[in-house]
């Protein structure tokens, strides 16, 4: 069995709360992107996964491992498999490339096996992998909250480009989390960017994004705030930060923009994409 696993972008990320367990409260709000990488499966006699990246850990770091020995456990399967990984989204992004790939085994051995899970099945599995896996399982525009497990989604109707770029430099989400401090800045568009979604109000879109750990990752790296700079520059209607980064995106309904984009900054910056909203 073969799959593609989409990366997200944040178009609205705000840290809300640190709980008790160490884990923070978010309001996200997420979409899809035709971006992706590509996963193979196969019952085999042991079991292995190789990765087309030197880069990529294939032991128990890989969110790729951490969910299949869990859906193994889990659900009794007893069969070995090989599982092969071609990596396409860059790692240390902000765009899910681990929780997405984690995602997709929970997917292909539901379907494998028949399990027949329900949403609320699918989604205990996934929360255990990563806090975005639950949302990169179902692969649409949503509202996501709590530690990533409450996954609500949006009826979206507009439709922007989007052209990202990742510096030589990646981010550690943990680290980040790790230094982050709760303050008693506020996002107050979350609301406003959902209905954006829902309404086809495009400036409304540009108008809301927020993502709280921008601010602190330009304080790890400037280079963050560079690249903003230049985005914003060059004419996309906003430029921010994914996640915890480091990739910048710009969005514009200007599809020209975004090929112009590609030949200017293709050979500045290790990774560059022009991609849309997918779902």
């Amino acid at each position: 069995m073969k799959t593609k696993a989409y990366a997200k972008i944040n178009l609205y990320l705000d840290v809300v709360g640190k709980r008790a367990d160490g884990y923070h409260d978010l309001q996200m709000v997420m979409i899809p992107i035709d971006l992706f990488d590509v996963l193979e499966i196969t019952i085999a006699d042991d079991t292995l996964l190789t990765c087309d990246k030197a880069y990529i850990p294939v032991d128990g770091r890989n969110t790729v491992v951490k969910a299949y020995h869990l859906m193994k456990s889990t659900f009794g399967i007893k069969d070995h498999h090989h599982i092969r990984l071609v990596k396409n989204i860059p790692a240390q992004a902000g765009l899910a490339g681990g929780s997405t790939d984690g995602a997709a085994i929970i997917r292909m051995f539901n379907e494998m096996y028949a399990l027949n899970l329900s949403v609320k099945q699918l989604t205990d599995v996934a929360v255990q992998v990563g806090a975005d896996v639950p949302f990169c399982l179902f692969e649409k525009t949503a509202k996501v909250e709590g530690i990533g497990e409450i996954v609500t989604p949006i009826d979206r109707k507009c439709d922007f480009f989007l052209f990202l770029v990742k510096p030589k430099f990646g981010i550690s989400t943990k680290a980040l989390f790790e230094q982050f401090k709760i303050s008693p800045e506020k996002g107050n568009t979350f609301k406003e960017m959902i209905s954006a979604l829902e309404e086809d109000d495009y400036a409304g879109v540009c108008k809301s994004i927020y993502n709280r750990l921008q601010q602190e990752a330009i304080r790890v790296n400037p280079q963050i705030n560079k690249v903003i700079t230049e985005l914003t520059n060059f004419g996309f209607d906003r430029v921010a930060m994914t996640g915890s980064g480091s990739v910048i995106y710009g969005i514009t309904k200007d599809e020209n923009l975004v090929n112009r984009a590609v030949d200017a900054f293709v050979f500045k910056y290790p990774f560059v994409k022009k991609t849309r909203i997918i779902g």
